[in-house]
């Protein structure tokens, strides 16, 4: 059996962000809390934004506080300010963290606070129409139905369950990202795609939608980290992100992203660093499983095989493919980002405890666990 669908409709062009305020009065909404970040809300593009919105005749009240891995007590200022303002629409600009914290929002629109109450529960009165607009290519948060917060009592990220109304995908918008973000996001949408595609339940939409960002990904990032400005590669970069986003929706991801939000919640590091650090040894686990489909994903970079290789050559020949790959984009080692060896293996319990986990295609021991995260901090 395989499930599959998609949550959300997307509007993908050059330019369009021009034209959100006629696409959220469509959706019938005449005031909306307008959600980014400080960084976000002095760029040309967040002021394109709110000028649509304010010539279609649509009241926008700013909230740009969002941080990464958006904290829960940012979330009840939004959900508090989205009450008294008695909003009815929701647009959020900005990456994987702004797009999260808006769907996370709109779960207190019409709910009490606070947020924590609903991470993971899907019981709760339905919001306002949220319209999501990246501004990075690599988490297709607009296309997924998980709004990721960090729950700062127990330290550690979970999420509610809330999809977008509408994704305005504008590549244009993504050409002033700096070349470290754009790194680590591609391979956040990377890490999306494979481990979609061997994760517990794999589904045939979702394979063909990852294989896919995986080609475009190898072939795109790397000219995007050194000229930013090239549009063919913004623009396929951002169809990646939600191909990627629409495959693991439906697939979901696995032992990297269970690892990604262990570090991250422990140590406070870019998302998709972990995530492409954690993948090289995540798919040599893998290929022990499913060899097939990690030589899929060999493939779609490109990678040649002699038909010849058993399970853990496939493995070995990925991973030294994806090793390749974040080299030549500059992703930093473990050790540069300044996490001792006996501080990634630490974390090991709480990977397993991550609920990415329980889609897993083989579980595994604590000290095979431990042995993955070793291999992690040696091997780049």
């Amino acid at each position: 059996m395989a499930k599959y669908a998609q949550l959300c409709p997307i509007i993908f062009g050059n330019g369009f962000i021009s034209q959100t305020g006629e696409e959220v009065k469509n959706l019938g909404c005449k005031k909306v809390i307008l959600v980014s970040d400080e960084t976000i809300s002095k760029l040309d593009a967040y002021h394109t934004c709110k000028n649509s919105l304010v010539a279609a005749g649509i009241e926008v009240v700013p909230f740009n506080k969002v941080i990464p891995d958006p904290p829960d007590y940012i979330i009840d200022e939004g959900g508090e300010l989205a009450k008294a303002e008695k909003i009815d629409g929701i647009v959020a600009l900005g990456g994987g963290s702004v797009m999260d914290a808006a769907k996370a929002i709109n779960v207190l629109v019409h709910n009490p606070l606070p947020i924590n109450q609903y991470l993971g529960n899907p019981v709760y009165n339905p919001g306002v129409p949220v319209i999501v607009i990246p501004t990075t290519a690599g988490t297709g948060s607009e296309s997924t139905i998980m709004g990721v917060v960090t729950d700062t009592s127990n330290q550690v990220k979970s999420a509610v369950l809330c999809p977008a109304t509408l994704g305005i995908l504008d590549p244009e918008v993504t050409l002033d990202v700096p070349p470290s973000v754009t790194a680590y996001t591609g391979m956040d949408a990377f890490a999306h795609a494979a481990e979609a595609i061997t994760t517990k339940y794999p589904n045939p939409k979702s394979e063909l939608l990852a294989l896919e960002a995986i080609k475009n990904v190898t072939n795109y990032l790397p000219t995007a980290v050194e000229d930013g400005k090239n549009i063919v590669a913004r623009e396929k970069l951002l169809l990646a992100s939600n191909f990627a986003g629409i495959a693991f929706n439906d697939a979901l991801v696995h032992l990297g992203h269970a690892i990604a939000h262990s570090v991250g919640a422990t140590f406070h590091k870019a998302h998709g660093v972990i995530c492409a650090l954690a993948l090289p040894e995540v798919m040599k686990y893998a290929a022990l499983v499913s060899p097939d489909k990690v030589k899929l994903i060999g493939e779609a970079m490109e990678v040649s095989f002699t038909g010849d290789e058993g399970a853990v050559e496939i493995g070995e020949v990925v991973a030294a493919a994806i090793r390749k790959l974040i080299t030549t984009i500059r992703i930093p080692s473990i050790k540069d980002l300044g996490i001792s060896k006996e501080e990634l293996l630490g974390v090991a319990r709480m990977v397993l405890e991550d609920v990415c986990y329980q889609y897993v295609p083989k579980e595994l021991t604590t000290e095979e666990l431990v042995d993955i995260l070793e291999a992690i901090y040696e091997n780049y």
